[in-house]
């Protein structure tokens, strides 16, 4: 798997993406296909994205989360992020020119 990604499958077609210290958004090229190799292996319908330890997004991090999930999308998976941090939340509003391309909820409990 890429440095600095965790994946788990978490049942009903979702699979938990939960970022390390090692994950380089800068560069998303080297990220997006072992991603999507592991998603398309385990028949992933959503992707569960974890925010709780990232502490700032930014216009690089922004970024690459919308190359991840256009590459979803494209899979024909969602893409959801969950737990974000309110810092985080209130740097990405300061990015976002209209709504985000994904969906964002409260935590996992909450995805229907």
């Amino acid at each position: 798997m890429a440095e600095g990604v965790h994946l788990t499958p978490i049942g009903d077609g979702n699979v938990l993406l939960e970022p390390g210290e090692g994950l380089d958004p800068g560069d998303p090229a080297s990220l997006v296909a072992p991603i999507l190799e592991f998603l398309q292996h385990h028949a992933a319908r959503r992707l569960v994205y974890d925010l709780k330890n990232v502490r700032l997004i930014d216009e690089v991090y922004y970024s690459w989360l919308t190359k991840l999930n256009a590459t979803c999308r494209i899979a024909n998976v969602e893409m959801v992020t969950v737990n974000m941090q309110p810092a985080a939340a209130y740097a990405l509003s300061l990015t976002l020119k209209g709504p985000a391309p994904f969906t964002c909820a409260l935590d996992i409990h909450s995805l229907s």
